[in-house]
Formats: structure tokens, sequence, C-alpha cells
């Protein structure tokens, strides 16, 4: 009897170890400490991005339940599997993110994916899924593509089915095909949308089939659109029909279909459409002003302002001003608006009547104060003020754009002209300042802060819009192109600009090369700040760029005539070298340089020159009527030159206010 106490309290005492034991697993497991999961994390995502998705997938599985990590665990299980071919797992870990997670905004992406697993083989819990996706709030990729899924398999679903199906069932399959190439003629899923949709119900509507159509044309499939056509009404597709035909080398055809679709039925389609239309019929014959006038005496609906526009821009010279009030006074609330306005502005200066000048300028500022020409208008009001009328008036317009648009060229201008330098050049102590997190650092138990301990970058980019934080994950990636240009755009749809010392400038223009860039000003008498202002200009910090002409790298040098600069100078590479930095850095200083100093040392004409050529500056320079270097930029003939020299020195402006000691 004692044995069996004994034998019994042994195997009690073994039950509660196993169950401590347990019990201790499942407490480290969800009470893990925080420095044990960022060790584990990032010794996962090493192993994942080194291809190692077993052992990856395995150290994800040990990250605690407690952690703000484990749902973005989860999904990277979910990449491992499918990385591993192991649909099955992979199905699984998604599944646990959105169950467990719901609130997780990685729940509707994995949602997503986990129906497009199902689709074949459970197309009913599928269905669910994207039904769930499509009625999210969220406006995604995810949402719209869970449109073309539920219609496919509802589809399929009525097409191999004895079960006779109600009418509402069969409009809701056409509503979602047609809600998808709506929304979405080009995306990814487009041609399968067209093809499931004829399938199912080849006696859809006209305006159905161009939608078809059109998903053909923008894949590039044009004897397919050729097909469609017939079922369509000339109405709604005419555009598309244009723009085929065009693709075709069919050019006669291309003209007959705009003519007429201009003449009878520009209400029927979409703008975007319309325009495509129009510019490949002005593609027809260099004589563009021919082309655009026929086009404009045909115009009678909607559209007739954009046709209106380029009847302007093609317009002789002397043409222009009447155009242009034509334009601004048949549609003051066109968007080719402003464009008319300012260019009346800036006839009335070249005439010298600066009194409708004036007149036109006010009128501008107060009607499109957020306009891109607003600080262009509101500069040479000042310049009027200042120049012509000897008013005190002018400093209220310069300080106006400082304060207003800080980060313009016309602020630059401004502020030199308050100086009293009017063409003065900043000192080139630069002070280099490395590229941050934009804002205050996410405060700890944030998901953000989490993941920048961890260093998932991509993750990153998936739980935040904020486009100066994705520009950040890009740059701590090193895309610096990407990143460089979120940031601009971003910076750009700010109404109120930041103070010069805010974070998110150093995004917008970063010091990328910095030190190269600085060596070889300082060799060859350069300013490294302009220098710096011509690379993001020219490649937007990408040293593997090449244009369409052959233009290479970081300074985009013509292979020709940087070799012609570097055999002067002793320097000898072949042309694929020029993708490297530093040789591109020295060779771009050293001809930038050497046109400086064919133009006088005038950084205004070299700049224009580095995009224009030397031969076009000394040609303006010698026929245009100028009297300062104001006048010499808003005359330069070649609207991509004008708008380089521009730009070049916003850009050379907002580095020596960003970065200036």
């Amino acid at each position: 009897m004692r044995s069996f106490k004994c034998h019994s309290n042994n195997i009690i005492k073994v039950i509660v170890f196993i169950v401590c034991l347990l019990a201790g697993i499942c407490f480290a497991r969800y009470y893990q400490p925080q420095s044990k999961t960022v060790k584990i994390y990032q010794q996962a995502l090493r192993d994942y991005e080194n291809g190692n998705y077993s052992n990856s997938y395995y150290l994800f599985s040990k990250v605690g339940y407690n952690s703000k990590l484990k749902p973005v665990a989860l999904y990277r299980q979910a990449l491992c599997a499918r990385a591993l071919g192991d649909e099955k797992s992979e199905l699984k870990k998604y599944q646990s993110l959105f169950r467990n997670y719901p609130s997780n905004k990685l729940s509707m992406e994995a949602k997503y994916l986990a129906a497009q697993i199902l689709v074949d083989t459970n197309p009913s819990l599928a269905q669910r899924y994207f039904n769930s996706v499509s009625k999210s709030t969220i406006d995604s990729d995810y949402k719209l593509a869970s449109e073309y899924y539920k219609a496919r398999i509802l589809s399929s679903r009525i097409r191999y089915s004895n079960k006779i199906f109600s009418r509402a069932k069969m409009a809701n399959v056409e509503h979602s095909f047609r809600d998808y190439l709506e929304q979405a003629p080009d995306g990814r899923l487009a041609v399968n949308a067209a093809n499931t949709w004829k399938k199912f119900n080849p006696n859809i509507n006209s305006y159905d089939y161009t939608l078809i159509a059109k998903a053909y044309y923008f894949a590039g499939l044009y004897n397919e659109a050729e097909k469609i056509f017939s079922k369509t009404n000339i109405k709604d597709s005419w555009a598309i029909q244009a723009a085929t035909a065009y693709s075709k080398g069919n050019y006669e055809k291309t003209k007959s279909l705009v003519e007429k679709g201009v003449a009878k039925y520009s209400n029927s389609v979409t703008p975007e459409d319309f325009k495509m239309a129009v510019d490949n019929y002005l593609k027809l014959d260099e004589d563009s002003y021919k082309l655009v006038s026929k086009l404009f005496s045909l115009s009678k609906g909607k559209g007739k302002d954009y046709i209106w526009n380029l009847k302007c821009i093609n317009s002789p010279k002397k043409d222009k001003y009447a155009c242009y009030n034509g334009l601004y006074t048949n549609y003051p609330s066109s968007d080719y608006a402003q464009s008319a306005l300012s260019n009346l502005f800036f006839d009335r200066i070249y005439n010298k009547d600066y009194l409708n000048a004036r007149r036109i300028g006010q009128d501008f500022i107060a009607r499109f104060p957020n306009s891109e020409d607003t600080p262009m208008i509101m500069f040479w009001e000042g310049k009027i003020e200042q120049r012509y009328y000897n008013s005190s008036n002018f400093v209220k317009y310069y300080q106006n754009i400082i304060n207003k648009y800080p980060d313009t060229y016309y602020a630059y201008r401004a502020f030199w002209i308050l100086k009293g330098v009017p063409t003065s050049t900043i000192s080139t102590a630069l002070e280099f300042k490395p590229v941050v997190y934009p804002y205050r650092y996410p405060m700890n138990g944030d998901i953000l802060y989490s993941l920048m301990q961890v260093k998932d970058y991509d993750m990153i980019a998936k739980f935040t819009k904020d486009d100066f934080i994705k520009s950040w994950v890009e740059y701590q990636k090193g895309n610096y192109s990407a990143s460089m240009l979120l940031a601009r755009d971003a910076m750009a749809k700010l109404e109120q600009k930041p103070g010069k010392k805010d974070l998110r400038w150093r995004l917008v223009y970063p010091q990328n090369y910095y030190r190269q860039v600085k060596n070889y000003a300082a060799q060859y008498q350069n300013n490294d700040a302009l220098m710096m202002s011509i690379i993001r200009e020219e490649s937007y910090f990408n040293s593997e760029a090449q244009s369409g002409v052959g233009a290479i790298g970081l300074m985009q040098l013509m292979p020709a005539t940087a070799h012609e600069i570097g055999s002067k100078n002793g320097i000898t590479f072949n042309t694929s070298y020029l993708f490297n930095p530093e040789l591109n850095i020295k060779i771009g200083n050293l001809y930038y340089s050497t046109i400086r100093k064919m133009l006088d040392n005038k950084d205004v004409s070299a700049i224009a020159a580095y995009n224009g050529g030397i031969g076009s500056v000394t040609r303006w320079k010698g026929t245009l009527k100028y009297s300062d270097t104001d006048e010499f930029v808003e005359q330069i003939p070649y609207e991509e030159t004008k708008n380089y020299v521009k730009k070049v020195f916003r850009s050379y402006w907002n580095y020596t206010r960003i970065y200036q000691k």
C-alpha cells in the first residue's frame, strides 16, 4: 500500500513538473523580453534575405505572442512558406493573422492573399474572403482586384452549374467586371477580366465591349481590340479605336476617327481618352498648328478647352495674346485658365504694357493663390513695381514669396534682390547632415518603433501612409532615386511648407555622394551646392541612369562629350565607367567648369548650356532682348531648358538653405 502511494506521488510529481514546464514555456513565449524578440526577429530576417527560408520560418515562429511584431512575424512566415512552395502553410499563416489580429494593417492583405490561394480549391471560401476585402473601407489595389476575383468565381459557378441563378447574380458578375475595367483598364488583371467576361456573356452591351477593347489596347493586343470594335458604338469607342489605329500605323484611319469623334462624340468618352486621341492626331504632321486648327474648327463639346490650349501653344507669337484671351474669356474655370492668364501676363510684360500686366497679375494672384505659377507672377509683379513704377510695394511682393513659397526658384531670386545682389552666388560652405527619420522618433510600444528596431523596412512601408516615412524607408534600403522622388512629391502637396530645419527637407534634397561632389567641385573651382543640384535634377541620384539619347550616370554625360573632355585632360576610360559615381562626378565637374569658362564664368549661362548646348546659349545671348538675368531666363526659347535652369537653381537655393553652415 505504501509503495502504491509512493508510486502515485511520483506520478503526480512528474505531472506537476510537466505542467510547470509547459506553463513556463508558454509564459516564456508570451512574456518574451523585447531584447530577445529583437534578436530572434533580426536573425530570422537575415536568414530570409539570404534565402534560408526554412530556418527563417522557424525563427519567426519563436517571436513572442505579447510582441507587437507577432502579426508581422506571421506574415513573414507566410512569405517563407511561399518561397518554399508550401501553399498549405502559407494559407495557414495568413488565416492565423487575420483571425487573431483582425484590426492589424496586414489583415486585409493577408485575407486577399489567402483568397487567391483558395480560388481553385475552395472557391466558396475564397469568395467569402474576397467579399470581405471588397467591402473594406480602405481603398486599395486589393479591394479593386477582389472585384475581379469575385466576378470570376461567380461567373464560373453560373456557367458550369445546372442551377438557375437570378438575374441579380448575373448582374453582380457584370458589375464587378465593369467596375474593375473602368478603374484599371491597364491593370494587371484587365485582360483576364476581359476574356472571362466575354465567355460569361457574349451579349453584353456596346459600352462594356468598349471597356474590353480598351483593356486589349493597353495590353498591346491591337488585333484583339480590333475584333471587338464591331460590337461597340462608335460614340463610345472612337477614341480607343483611333489610338489602336495609330499604334498599328494606320494614320488615315486615325485622322478620320479623331476628326469625326471630336465633331460628334466628344461628350461620350473620358477626358483621358479624349486627350490621348487628340495627342496622337497631332503627331500625324509636323505642322501641329494646322492640325490643331482643324480640330478647333470641328470641336463643339467637352474637350474644346484642351484643344484651344493646344492651339494657343502652337500659335504664331503674334496671335498668342488673342488666343489665350479667348481661352480665358470662354473658359474661366477650365484647367487651362491658369496657363492662359499667365501667358497673358507675360505677353503684356514683353510688350511693355505694364499697366495691364499689373492688373492681370493681381487678378491671377487673387484667383489662383496655390498655383505653381503664383510665385512667378508675384515675382514679376514685384519687378514691375520696382523697375517701372519705382514703388516700395516691390518689397511686399518679394517678402511674400519668401514667406509663402520659401523653397521656390523665385524665393531665391527675391531673396538676393532684397539683399541688393541680383545675381549673387551663395557661399559654398555647406555642412554635411545625414538623412534621419523625418519626425520625432516613435514611442516605445508603437509598431513602427518595433519595426525600426529590427530594421524591417519593407514592413514599415506597409504600416504607414506617410510618404515621408516611405521615402526614409527607400533611403535606408539604398534606393536614393525613389526616396527623393517620394519626398519631393509629398512636400509639393503641403500647402504650408515647414521651416528649413525640418528633417523632411533632407529627404527632398539629400546629400548623396557629397564627399565626391565636394572634392571635385573644389578641384575644378565649381560651386558644390550647384553640382549637387545638377545631379539631383539630371538623374535623381540614380548612378545607373541612362537617357533615351544615351546620357549616362549621375550627371548624365554623353559618352562622346565625356571622352573628349577626358582626353584633353589626360583621363582615359571606357564608356561603362561613366556609371561609376566617382568618375562620373569628376568628368561632370570638369565638363561644367569648361563650359562655364567659355561663357564668361556665368553660372546661369553655364547651366542653360549644360542642358541646351553652348551654341544655343551663345545664340540666345546675341539675339534675345533682355536687361537682366531674370529677363534672359524667362525668354529662353527652349521650354525644357528654361525649366531646367529654374529647377537647378531652385535645388541650389534649397541646398544652401538647408545645409549652409
